[in-house]
């Protein structure tokens, strides 16, 4: 029983970083707290696949004007790895390895 309280934590400390706002003040409110696990679980893994196809959606744009991409989208396969493999796990490290990924392809899309 202990290790799905740690999940929970951790799984609420990940959402806080990645969901908005007013998605956790809805799961909040949910009264059953394994509800609010899976609940959790799914809009960490929504908010990861919108941020992916997002930052791929850029990256095409970039493509289209005749910039080099190639490091970019070799970068861009990495990290969709990485993400499948969180949804499996949602560990910790595993998510600030990720989020260290968005921000520095984010970094190479502006300049």
């Amino acid at each position: 029983m202990k290790k799905r309280v740690d999940n929970y934590r951790v799984l609420r400390s990940i959402a806080k970083k990645i969901v908005k706002k007013g998605t956790l003040k809805r799961i909040g409110t949910v009264s059953d707290k394994r509800e609010r696990e899976i609940l959790y679980e799914y809009t960490i893994k929504s908010a990861l696949e919108l941020r992916y196809a997002e930052i791929k959606e850029k990256i095409g744009m970039l493509e289209k004007r005749g910039k080099d991409v190639f490091i970019m989208k070799t970068k861009m396969h990495l990290l969709g790895s990485r993400i499948h493999f969180f949804n499996a796990s949602f560990q910790k490290d595993d998510f600030k390895k990720i989020r260290a990924m968005f921000k520095e392809l984010e970094k190479e899309i502006k300049h």
